[in-house]
């Protein structure tokens, strides 16, 4: 058996669909913290005119690097994190099992509990 598997970009900023053509794909720093997103043309234009804010950037951009944020004052030391929740399920398999199985999720970011619970239930 076939399968095709189909790749769609979204803009980050107003969530609609990017024609390949059109995508623009922006790194950039804030504070030391490394973010990306991905826009269309005509907001990528807003960007660039100052248009949008740092905020809304902030909040549509995915963090892909740079220094940690620490909410504990200098030379305290940090209680221990949790432990990652569920197993060693790679979210790009829980995601095409997800749309396979007739749930709407997104191709970056956090993916639901119930859709996780569901994956997890299933395997």
């Amino acid at each position: 058996m076939a399968k095709i598997q189909t790749v769609t970009f979204v803009d980050d900023l107003d969530g609609k669909e990017l024609d390949p053509d059109d995508q623009h794909t922006i790194s950039w720093t804030w504070l030391g913290v490394e973010y990306q997103l991905d826009v269309s043309g005509a907001n990528l234009d807003k960007i660039e005119n100052g248009k949008v804010t740092v905020a809304k950037l902030l909040d549509s951009s995915t963090r892909v690097g740079g220094r940690k944020r620490s909410t504990v004052g200098r030379g305290a030391v940090a209680a221990p994190s949790a432990p990652a929740r569920g197993g060693s399920s790679n979210t790009s398999d829980i995601r095409e099992w997800a749309t396979e199985n007739g749930f709407s999720v997104s191709p970056r970011g956090r993916i639901a509990r119930e859709v996780i619970e569901a994956y997890e239930a299933a395997h």
